[in-house]
């Protein structure tokens, strides 16, 4: 309870401090310091001081992973906080709300990391994706950031119908909304048992933006402010698929459903490369580029669903960190640029070193290029689909659309390094150069030593 506590609690400071603090990088500063204080009240929650510990099993329980992958998330958002210390001022006046709103959504991915009933999972849901809502439509002197608030919306509210049909369908079968009692179902209603989890499935797929559910995605990415699309596309994506591998652990693993699920699953995953992966080639702006990207990434991360253990909850969180620093940093860059098009960043590493070199790295990095975090991110999520041999034509394609993704990444990189033109970007400050450098060596350390996760989660403090 710790975790969704002081989620809360901050949101809340962050709403009323507002009407005192008028200082942009004074709220920053306040956030990134609310954010240690989540992930100290999410390491006493791993050494079992937690709030109300006990009072509310049939709803909250503490998770040692869930936690942790919570703690994994809170540390990237402090990254994305002072990395964007200066972005937040350029989207509107109202600083402090948005700070608040990033809380309330952590709030959601707080109970997605704890629940125990599939209401309090739904809960978990609406909390994170609500502000996100609200946060799309921020920019108020854009058309396109309206249009992408309402699609938002709209698209979000279809997902949470297809959710509570779902999870009532599963409730009428097995008579409880207890997610460890979710195998024991009435073989009488068998038909609406597997039917409620379908849907439950392809309502998270929408929250992760796979396909045939992602088409969203591209004009809610294009038309939200860039520092917030940032936001979208790592931090609540994986949160999403936190819930998503949560509930799914409770899947019925009969080996005539299994096969049934394999299918579904490897479908969903075969639609949302080819879609992610052709759709990126074809666009002109890098902005759309990444949220096509951000759909061929979510088809590679889908793969740690074929088997719920500790090898795939690992690969999932390993994944999802070495895949939120790239796009921090390749989001930052875009909003640097007034029409993030490929022309802008033409030559950017004569102009800017760093951020040109941070950029390349972030990159290769998603396109699964050896020595960066990106390909054992790739490997790790390859792995849990191949313990099925049935999967081996799947893991085929997969290979072949990461190297047709490495067209459209070094698309970028030829325009900052070979193409020849001025390019008028300014300097970054000190902190952000280091931040930069930061993000490169992330990348490069969990390419070089891909087993630090583990050992990380392995160490006494938790």
């Amino acid at each position: 309870m710790n975790t969704i506590i002081l989620s809360a609690l901050s949101g809340i400071i962050l709403m009323f401090s507002g009407f005192y603090i008028k200082n942009n990088r004074a709220l920053n500063i306040l956030s990134v310091v609310l954010f240690f204080g989540m992930i100290i009240g999410g390491i006493f929650e791993l050494r079992g001081c937690s709030m109300f510990a006990g009072k509310f099993d049939n709803m909250i329980g503490q998770s040692l992973y869930g936690v942790s992958f919570f703690i994994a998330l809170a540390a990237l958002a402090i990254f994305y906080l002072l990395l964007n210390k200066d972005a937040f001022g350029k989207v509107g006046k109202h600083v402090a709300e948005y700070y608040a709103l990033i809380f309330f959504a952590f709030t959601g991915i707080a109970v997605l990391a704890q629940f125990h009933n599939l209401v309090m999972m739904f809960l978990g849901i609406e909390l994170m994706s609500i502000p996100m809502y609200i946060i799309a439509g921020t920019n108020k002197e854009s058309v396109k950031s309206t249009e992408a608030s309402v699609k938002y919306f709209l698209m979000g509210a279809f997902s949470t119908g297809i959710l509570m049909l779902g999870v009532t369908l599963l409730y009428g079968a097995t008579g409880t909304f207890m997610v460890d009692q979710l195998v024991n179902y009435n073989p009488v209603f068998e038909n609406i048992y597997y039917a409620g989890w379908c849907l439950i499935i392809f309502a998270f797929c929408f929250k992760v933006s796979a396909a045939p559910f992602h088409a969203w995605t591209p004009d809610v990415y294009d038309g939200t402010p860039t520092v917030f699309t940032s936001f979208m596309s790592t931090i609540i994506k994986g949160g999403s698929f936190l819930g998503f591998i949560m509930v799914l652990k409770s899947f019925p693993t009969n080996v005539e459903y299994g096969e049934y699920y394999r299918l579904l699953l490897a479908s969903i995953i075969i639609l949302t490369l080819f879609i992610g992966n052709f759709g990126a080639v074809s666009q002109k702006s890098v902005k759309r580029l990444m949220a096509y990207s951000s759909i061929a990434q979510a088809g590679f991360m889908l793969f740690v669903l074929f088997t719920i253990n500790s090898a795939s909850k690992e690969a999932l969180m390993f994944y999802t960190i070495a895949y939120s620093v790239a796009n921090f940093i390749i989001f930052y860059a875009i909003d640097q640029f007034k029409n993030p098009k490929f022309d802008s960043f033409t030559g950017l590493g004569k102009a800017n070193p760093i951020l040109a070199a941070s950029v390349t790295i972030s990159l290769i990095s998603l396109a699964g290029i050896p020595l960066t975090g990106g390909f054992f991110a790739k490997f790790m999520a390859l792995s849990i689909g191949g313990t099925n041999d049935k999967n081996l034509f799947l893991i085929v394609i997969a290979l072949v659309m990461a190297v047709l993704s490495m067209y459209y990444y070094f698309k970028v990189i030829n325009y900052m390094y070979f193409k020849k033109g001025k390019n008028k970007v300014k300097s970054q400050d000190g902190l952000t150069n280091f931040l930069l450098i930061v993000g490169m060596v992330i990348l490069i350390v969990m390419g070089i030593f891909p087993g630090i996760l583990s050992t990380f989660l392995q160490t006494p403090m938790w």
